[in-house]
């Protein structure tokens, strides 16, 4: 992003009427030395995709047309929200290593004036009150301040939100790897799969297909990779599968895959199924080696030291160590591929780009290499593409399935259950005894033998064939399990949604507008919502009534707030909403940021005041404390 003076300049030059402009005419323009000028064009000419500024012995030439684009480029890259401007401050501080931003240089670079800056550093300390950081102004200086396990995790909080469920959009990717026929790749995997009968969401669907989307394009370079190791796998519906999609694109490209790069696809397979049973481990050693299969897994914990951000899964370190391998080999022998995406993920995804460089110091210190931005931004897509898996599979149930190896009957099982139950679960191991379970972080165990583990979770007994019966025992104990965490969400956040300040009992006969009047008035005050937040709720309420039972949920229909929280409001008596009277309110404002959040928020809330008799408990609340530990009781 250019400095204020660069655009400043720019525009000077494109209103002035004279071709051709001297360093002293620029320099009394903008209020700066000449030196500064000279300065200011060659980042502007380094900035742009040719000769934005042309210079001969009379003075300056602007590149009109050039000077456009880079000006429409440079547009969309300023932040233009509040919620963007902060985001932008953060990434900084995060992007320099430092706690220190200046004041008058950051108003500069996102134009915007320092009193506007100063009441965004005010609203973030609103919005990022959960963390436990500060954001003050000290001469003139922005500074950052708190624990360092909370300023990580606030890095990791706005990461974990630049990668959006579109990071590796099947649009995003055709745009870039124009040389490779996209379309033609998809068929030939969903083909393989369905004639084999194995399953692959959308997700996995789209990390396997940029793997090998970059595999048919180091093949079509000429980029291939010599066999070291060639380990057996003895899986023959596997093995059937991957022929079937080697053979069709070699077809389709009219290239050859070599036994190597078909035991990469066959790896790439197992992780994009799901398929991390048994032996994955064991056989990625035979494949990469101890070295590099050590390597990525210090590299996983470096990263979560430094970013707090986990990548400790299988379905990360299998594709990232073959990545590695084929990386370090291009390296030794001094052959490189070309990234389409660098640039996007440059100017797009900052601070993930930021971990890839992080992780390229590190092979490079370890390796003796030299590593270009090329591969940088192939290792952001491999840590994006996890990231993004994690979004995906929070909301859904963590599954373990216990069986004994007998006839690849846990195979068999795994893939049914993902057939069966894709969009509600993850499944997270297949192990064959309860040993096994003790160190493990799960929701739902599905066995087939009975057990009592000492972890706690819900369990559902299935027969080693499953049944039409145990299709509805295991879907009865997902919406049990769904149920329960969606409790669990109010008691892990309720102080980052719930404040004393934003409690109120009611005693008096309020109608819906009163109830409304209030609490929105006090939200304005404490600016955690803008001025347009009241009318906004009205709209929702016109819309449909939020009441159901004797609870209502108002909320705006624009995720908007400073900062997402819940204000409450009890009557014994009731206040008329509607058609209905209600005894609970909970009025409910979202930033923007949080918007992933605003239904599982909703969900949870319904889950819990459906019940009668919690309605009754809550009622008789008549101090925030009592409200605190009777939902927390109640959610217990």
């Amino acid at each position: 992003m250019m400095q204020f003076k660069q655009v400043e300049l720019i525009n000077y030059m494109l209103n002035n009427k004279a071709k051709v402009l001297t360093s002293q005419q620029l320099a009394d323009a903008l209020h700066v030395s000449i030196r500064s000028v000279k300065t200011y064009i060659s980042q502007i000419n380094d900035s742009g995709k040719g000769k934005v500024i042309i210079s001969n012995k009379n003075g300056y030439m602007l590149n009109i047309p050039i000077a456009k684009s880079l000006l429409e480029q440079e547009n969309k890259l300023v932040p233009q929200t509040y919620e963007d401007r902060s985001n932008y401050i953060i990434k900084l501080f995060f992007l320099n290593h430092t706690n220190c931003l200046d004041l008058f240089d950051l108003a500069d670079d996102m134009f915007v004036s320092d009193s506007t800056l100063k009441m965004d550093i005010k609203k973030m300390n609103k919005r990022f009150k959960s963390f436990n950081i500060q954001f003050t102004i000290e001469k003139n200086n922005i500074k950052l301040t708190g624990p360092e396990k909370n300023i990580r995790k606030l890095f990791s909080y706005i990461l974990y939100e630049e990668v959006d469920n579109h990071y590796m959009d099947l649009q995003v990717l055709k745009k870039n790897f124009v040389n490779v026929d996209v379309d033609s790749i998809l068929p030939i995997i969903r083909k393989a799969f369905i004639k084999n009968n194995f399953y692959i969401n959308d997700l996995a669907l789209r990390n396997l297909l940029i793997h090998l989307i970059i595999i048919i394009e180091r093949i079509i370079e000429g980029k291939t990779v010599s066999n070291v190791v060639l380990p057996s796998f003895d899986n023959e519906a596997e093995n059937l599968c991957v022929s079937e999609i080697c053979e069709n694109l070699e077809q389709q490209f009219n290239i050859r895959i070599s036994s190597e790069e078909k035991n990469e696809i066959y790896m790439l397979f197992k992780s994009s199924t799901n398929l991390v049973i048994n032996n994955s481990m064991q056989d990625l050693t035979l494949l990469v080696g101890e070295e590099i299969v050590h390597q990525t897994k210090e590299l996983v914990y470096l990263i979560k030291r430094q970013y707090s951000v986990d990548l400790d899964s299988e379905n990360f370190i299998i594709p990232f160590a073959l990545h590695l391998k084929n990386l370090l080999l291009r390296a030794k022998n001094s052959t490189y591929i070309k990234n389409p995406m660098l640039e996007m993920i440059k100017s797009q995804h900052l601070i993930l780009f930021d971990i890839a460089l992080f992780v390229s110091l590190q092979l490079s210190k370890r390796y003796q290499i030299i590593m270009g931005e090329d591969e940088v931004a192939f290792i952001a897509l491999h840590i994006g593409g996890e990231i993004e898996r994690q979004k995906n599979n929070n909301s859904k149930v963590s599954v373990v399935l216990l069986c004994p190896s007998y006839m690849k009957i846990e195979s068999r099982l795994y893939n049914e259950l993902l057939l069966n139950f894709n969009n509600d679960i993850n499944i997270v191991a297949s192990v064959k005894d309860t040993l096994q379970l003790e160190d493990m972080n799960f929701d739902l165990l599905v066995s087939t033998i009975k057990v009592k583990p000492k972890v706690h979770c819900e369990i559902a007994v299935i027969s080693p064939f499953m049944t039409q019966g145990d299709k509805f025992e295991i879907q009865a104990k997902i919406e049990s399990t769904q149920n329960n965490k969606k409790k669990k969400v109010l008691k892990k956040y309720f102080h980052d949604y719930f404040e004393e300040d934003l409690f109120f009992v009611c005693n008096k006969s309020y109608d819906m507008l009163q109830a409304i009047d209030l609490l929105t008035d006090n939200l304005l005050n404490m600016e955690y919502v803008r001025n347009d937040y009241k009318e906004n709720v009205l709209t929702r309420e016109r819309a449909a009534s939020t009441a159901f039972g004797k609870i209502a949920i108002p909320h705006s229909v624009e995720m908007n707030a400073y900062k997402t929280c819940i204000s409450v409001m009890i009557s014994r008596s009731g206040i008329k909403w509607d058609k209905q009277r209600v005894n609970v309110i909970l009025m409910i404002a979202i930033n923007k940021q949080d918007n992933n959040a605003f239904r599982d928020l909703y969900e949870s809330l319904a889950v819990i005041f459906s019940e009668e008799n919690n309605i009754e408990l809550i009622k008789e609340c008549d101090s925030f404390e009592l409200f605190e530990s009777t939902l927390k009781s109640i959610i217990s």
